[in-house]
């Protein structure tokens, strides 16, 4: 018997990528798979990209090339267009490895309860692979542990991850107002909405590390997550653990304005005094702080007492 596939919706956002996208749209097209609907959403590039889309256009689902507001409303407007039961985004510089359709389409037809799917995504380096990441991430409290689950190599990496219609439906859109960390914000609502993740453990796509990408960022797209978790910490109706939610606030309040103001002061070149006044103040207001592992260190190295090592090295 003939196994039918559900219909799998690939939306590829590009913007300027002329010397990668090739390689991404032939990675989708060449899987074979049965039921594909494939839409590139180009921001009115100027390098060659056009091109490149006429020349595949006959195996596109759709394209445009036109001035859009940014990344994820490309993303978005794929979506807008798309009819699949399954559905991914891939970005114009990486790039899915052969059988990996099939293998996220198999695993949805087997287990119909699955919301988020996830492989294994290989990272490379120029033509040199760095390395391999498996994401690691169930719950709530995971998801919004960007100390010791996101930042700590259990993340997912945007390209391995399919999700149902369901999820689509019941979550809605990419978040518009997000540049750097608008994967993350949709991952996290599909979860705490209850979607259950499963992984797929074989590699299923190339992510392309290169000085021109988004995702080079840190330090910009570091401050966007902590903006983004930020009200569910403190919202009551996240179901969070009380234990899980204080450990967590503790950990934003020092990683977030706690730091800042550390690094405000040395800036502006203040004395040792001046500095341990400001944050102790900070600290009197918000004695939440103190629960953070890192906070305990940096107290314990005042008071020349060797404590645990830092855990927010990411900024």
């Amino acid at each position: 018997m003939k196994t039918i596939l559900p219909r799998l919706s690939i939306v590829t956002p590009s913007f300027n990528q002329g010397q990668f996208i090739e390689q991404t749209i032939c990675s989708v097209l060449d899987q074979g798979y049965p039921d594909l609907e494939y839409f590139v959403m180009d921001g009115g590039s100027t390098d060659g990209t056009v091109e490149i889309l006429k020349k595949y256009e006959k195996h596109l689902s759709g394209w445009v090339s036109e001035k859009d507001r940014g990344q994820t409303h490309a993303i978005n407007k794929g979506f807008a267009r798309a009819s699949g039961d399954v559905l991914a985004y891939i970005n114009s510089d990486d790039w899915y490895l052969p059988g990996a359709l099939h293998a996220a389409g198999e695993h949805f037809m087997a287990h119909p309860g699955a919301g988020l799917l996830h492989g294994r995504c290989v990272r490379i380096k120029g033509d040199v692979r760095h390395d391999t990441q498996f994401a690691s991430i169930q719950t709530p409290v995971e998801i919004l542990d960007l100390w010791n689950v996101w930042w700590k190599d259990r993340q997912f990496v945007q390209p391995e991850v399919f999700w149902s219609r369901k999820v689509a439906e019941q979550i809605g859109p990419f978040n518009e107002s997000l540049h750097m960390v608008m994967d993350y914000e949709y991952w996290l609502r599909a979860i705490l909405a209850g979607a259950r993740v499963d992984g797929l453990d074989r590699e299923v796509c190339c992510f392309r590390m290169h000085p021109g990408q988004k995702s080079g960022m840190t330090g910009k797209a570091a401050d966007e997550l902590r903006m983004v978790v930020q009200p569910y910490l403190w919202d009551g109706s996240v179901p969070l653990p009380p234990v899980a939610r204080r450990r967590l606030q503790a950990l934003w309040l020092y990683d977030g304005p706690f730091r800042m103001l550390a690094d405000q002061s040395l800036s502006r070149g203040e004395g040792r005094l001046l500095r341990w006044a400001g944050l102790a103040r900070f600290v009197i207001g918000h004695p939440r702080v103190l629960d953070a592992p890192p906070m305990r260190g940096r107290l314990l190295g005042w008071m020349g007492v060797a404590g645990p090592r830092e855990c927010c090295q990411h900024t």
